[in-house]
């Protein structure tokens, strides 16, 4: 089952299907290895908090191998705006999920 992605300012901007996130449009963008996200290039990307992705200080980033993409998932249902959002002062770092290339293709294996 999946589960919403959320900006920092509450508006669903992906989903989580298994360990990996995937956009709105079921594009998979990168995954979770315990509360570091990582695009699927290994590349650090922020951190998970919350059903965000986050920039945290202190965090310790470093680079992952890069992964096999995973398929497109079929988004689910259109979410919406959570009710509630607390500001716990970290940034928003959902958009570096875009940066940089993807998983290695198994084709180039």
């Amino acid at each position: 089952m999946a589960m919403y992605v959320y900006s920092t300012a509450g508006e669903p901007v992906g989903f989580l299907y298994e360990t990996f996130i995937h956009d709105l449009e079921g594009r998979p963008l990168g995954r979770i290895i315990g509360s570091r996200v990582h695009r699927l290039d290994g590349s650090y990307a922020g951190e998970w908090f919350k059903e965000t992705v986050v920039e945290k200080p202190g965090a310790h980033p470093r680079t992952l191998p890069p992964v096999p993409s995973p398929e497109w998932r079929t988004p689910p249902a259109t979410g919406t705006r959570r009710r509630a959002v607390v500001d716990y002062g970290y940034a928003d770092a959902f958009e570096r999920l875009y940066e940089g290339g993807g998983g290695f293709s198994e084709a180039a294996e």
